[in-house]
Order: structure tokens, then sequence, then C-alpha cells
């Protein structure tokens, strides 16, 4: 009797070694599957680029998704209260002056003809769309998370207090946990 149920038992042990190691191999795969988050990347300060990226992050959100704005270098301009100079040394002072103050202050990539191109888009806009300002508004209503590029402050002089959005400031580590989690990414540049 004990050498017929050893076989047996032998056998629901390898079934239950091997129902282990599926569990644990789907356990894996379960982690790996993405989330349904978007991210999105701006490096852009373009105001075509910065629409975009803000229609598609309110377009997620508006779905239920949960979405990740992650700006950099001349993207940060977009979400900039405006154009801040006292107390910065010479070289930010200098790269503040070059770059728009604000999201007022964006031109398109195409067609700016000086300043002349975003008021022509604003004057097609009205009435038709959301202007940047108010894309911007809704995406911090919705609970899109916005994260400043660490990097990028220190470069270009931005203080933690010059956004019009609540900000995480942190670096590519943080950036690449929100973009490799989500089932979406984009990067606009």
């Amino acid at each position: 009797m004990t050498a017929s149920t050893t076989p047996h038992a032998e056998q629901k042990t390898d079934m239950e070694i091997r129902v282990s190691a599926l569990e644990s191999e789907l356990k894996a795969l379960k982690s790996r599957v993405p989330e349904d988050r978007v991210s999105i990347i701006l490096l852009s300060d373009s105001f075509d680029k910065a629409m975009a990226a803000f229609m598609m992050a309110n377009g997620a959100t508006a779905m239920g998704m949960e979405v990740s704005m992650f700006f950099t270098f001349w993207g940060c301009s977009v979400i900039k209260k405006g154009r801040k100079l006292k107390g910065k040394k010479f070289s930010h002072k200098l790269i503040n002056t070059m770059l728009p103050g604000s999201s007022r202050d964006l031109a398109p990539s195409k067609m700016a003809y000086g300043r002349l191109g975003r008021r022509f888009f604003n004057y097609m806009m009205k009435g038709e769309m959301a202007s940047l300002e108010e894309q911007i508004e809704i995406a911090k209503e919705s609970g899109v998370h916005f994260q400043i590029c660490a990097p990028s402050l220190g470069l270009m002089g931005f203080e933690e207090d010059e956004w019009v959005v609540p900000v995480d400031v942190c670096g590519v580590a943080a950036m690449y946990g929100a973009a490799l989690n989500a089932r979406t990414a984009y990067f606009i540049s």
C-alpha cells in the first residue's frame, strides 16, 4: 500500500511544484502589463505641440485614465507663471529672457510670423476649442500628475515656485517609472 501511494504522492508533489511555478510566472507577467495610464514627455515650447500634449492628456483623463506629464528643458516654459529674473545669476537671467515667459508667450512651430501666428491661432480657436491656458487648467482640475525635470531646473535657473500647476520636481528615473507603467507614452519634441 505504501508503494502504491508513493508514486501518487510524488505526482501530486510534482503537480504542486508545476502549479506554483506557473503562478509565479503569471505574477511576473502581470507586473509587466501596462496600467491604464498615459505618460506624456514634453520637450518642446511650441504652442501647437503644447496644445497637442494637453489635448491628449485631457482626452485620456476624460476616458478615466491616469496621466502624468513630464516637462523638460524648453517644455518647462509651457507651465511657467511668467518671467522671473530677480535673484537669478546672470546666465539664468539670460536663458530666462530668451525663453517664453509662460504659455501665453509660446509661438507655433510653423507659421509663427513673429507674434502674429499665435494671435491668428487664438482667433481661429475662439469658440471652437479651449485655449492652451484653459487646457492647462482642465488638466490641473482633472488630476494630471505634473513632473518637472530637476536637472532642467538647475541648468536653466528655474525655481520650484514658478509653476501654474502643482509639480513634482524629479529626475529621469521618476519619468521612466511613469512611462514604463503606462499603456501609452508620448515624447513630444
